[in-house]
């Protein structure tokens, strides 16, 4: 926005000097408020896109992160499943057999709380062992889809089925089973494993209730096996849904935006199918807080737009003075004297594209004063400022070459760009700073040193020529200070050198 102002203000300060008719004065300047308007709008759209971006990659990472819990919990059922069928094969189901078994399945029952149930099946689906009920007579599963599987097939893998309601106690559960073989090959019936839909209920509540959104189990029938916030009964999509196509066109994994078929809301999602069963993770959130952030800009541009116009349209006869100020207070963080924000941004971006163009290398060194918080809230925060110029004025001081930059970046975090400067250069120079700011000895009772301290990352790189990527570079620098901070803070690390290119 300031950019835009700025630049407006010079454009009527040239054609200002010209003589203009009233008229023509005015189609001025309602030409640079239509482009102001026309520009704020494509970066509004920008702002939009990058939120769906974004969403897109939480969603995408959550998905696999759940569907690689779940399977693994389902993984460890099928693991009993089969090794309960090789006992069965080997022992019989003889009255001691079935009394070891019955006490056997109990205690795994007990044991992990992603088994609800276990059972055994005889042949014409009659229930002899199960762990929720001691003596299980008059109990049939024949009419089960899994029974009717193994009794007509005789893959001895496991078979995944849908959700069911327990004949024991009512509960829903997703059945994990497999097939036993008599002696002689024939079928003698099924070993059940039923996995707990509370046990992903509870999973997805807790993941949910810190990210929000909406998480569920989904079966490759398109039937949501739990979900948090929890649904009530059987539940599938409608037939022709976008999520129920998209994930026929792509079983394995997916991203996009598409309208619950529950309750009317748009969404962005992502889901990821399991590895060895029919079933897929899925993680959205909801349009509307996905693009919160873009509301409240919209809200905050627009506001902001209309005072530049009205300033545009009053003060159009002050553009030079006022584009001398703008240019100080756009390149200069008023408290600390370092370079702000923005200057940080375009001069890394320039950086870029000439070690690029010049093939040297770039690095960068974000800083962060330990303990902040707590300094501010036991001395105050006029007392916090002066600790912030004190440290900026000694980082500034550490800086020797040319073209070598120091911006606050937020807070009493600070960022330093080295141009034409490896890695270990630059963690040599991060070691100074922080020895120095160690020297200043500045009292500081929330820190266990005793006294202030700050941890720094370092990374660096050589940018290509088709490179675009210095926000990677920061990140590395930025996840090396995490590092940092997370090994006792009072030190510097450094990630790895590597060159960062744009995908062909």
């Amino acid at each position: 926005m300031t950019k835009l102002l700025s630049a407006a203000w010079r454009l009527i300060g040239a054609i200002a000097k010209r003589p203009l008719s009233r008229g023509g004065r005015f189609g001025l300047l309602v030409c640079i408020c239509a482009a102001l308007i026309g520009t704020e709008v494509w970066q509004l759209w920008r702002v939009y896109e990058a939120n769906i971006e974004e969403a897109r990659l939480v969603t995408s990472n959550s998905a696999q992160s759940i569907a690689e819990q779940a399977e693994s919990a389902i993984k460890t059922t099928d693991s009993i499943v089969a090794s309960l069928v090789e006992r069965v094969e080997a022992e019989g189901t003889g009255p001691e057999a079935l009394k070891r078994f019955y006490g056997l399945m109990t205690s795994l029952d007990a044991a992990l709380p992603v088994i609800h149930e276990l059972g055994i099946t005889d042949s014409q689906g009659n229930a002899i062992v199960k762990s929720l009920q001691p003596s299980p007579v008059g109990l049939n599963y024949a009419d089960r889809e899994y029974f009717r599987f193994h009794a007509t097939h005789l893959d001895r893998g496991s078979f995944v089925g849908a959700r069911v309601k327990s004949k024991t106690d009512g509960s829903y559960d997703i059945t994990v089973t497999r097939r036993i073989n008599r002696p002689d090959g024939s079928f003698g019936g099924v070993v059940i494993a039923g996995v707990a839909m509370k046990y992903f209920q509870q999973l997805f509540d807790r993941i949910q209730a810190k990210s929000g959104g909406v998480i569920a189990l989904l079966g490759d029938n398109s039937s949501i096996l739990a979900r948090s916030p929890s649904v009530s009964g059987e539940t599938t999509f409608s037939g022709g849904g976008e999520l129920a196509e998209q994930m026929q066109r792509k079983p394995a994994a997916g991203s996009l935006p598409y309208t619950s078929p529950l309750d009317g809301v748009r969404r962005y999602g992502s889901y990821q199918h399991f590895d060895q069963y029919p079933l897929s993770a899925l993680v959205s959130h909801s349009q509307w807080d996905v693009q919160r952030s873009w509301r409240a800009e919209l809200r905050w541009h627009a506001i902001i737009l209309g005072c530049v116009i009205i300033v545009v349209v009053v003060l159009g006869a002050h553009t030079l003075k006022a584009d001398r100020v703008l240019n100080v207070q756009a390149m200069q963080d008023g408290l600390t004297g370092l370079a702000n924000r923005r200057f940080f941004n375009e001069t890394i971006e320039r950086e870029f594209r000439r070690a690029a163009r010049s093939n040297q290398l770039v690095s960068i060194i974000m800083i962060d004063i330990d303990h902040f918080k707590a300094y501010n809230d036991c001395y105050g925060h006029p007392a916090g400022d002066e600790c912030l110029r004190a440290i900026a004025n000694t980082i500034r001081g550490c800086l020797r070459r040319e073209g070598e930059v120091a911006a606050r970046y937020g807070g009493e975090e600070i960022a330093v760009i080295l141009p034409n400067s490896d890695a270990p250069r630059a963690y040599a120079l991060a070691a100074r700073m922080r020895l120095a700011v160690r020297g200043l000895g500045l009292q500081h009772a929330g820190s266990a040193h005793g006294i202030v301290t700050l941890s720094a990352g370092v990374a660096g790189c050589l940018p290509g020529r088709n490179t675009t990527g210095w926000q990677a570079l920061v990140g590395r620098a930025d996840r090396a200070l995490y590092e940092a901070k997370a090994s006792g803070r009072d030190s510097v690390k450094a990630a790895t050198v590597c060159e960062i290119r744009q995908a062909a």
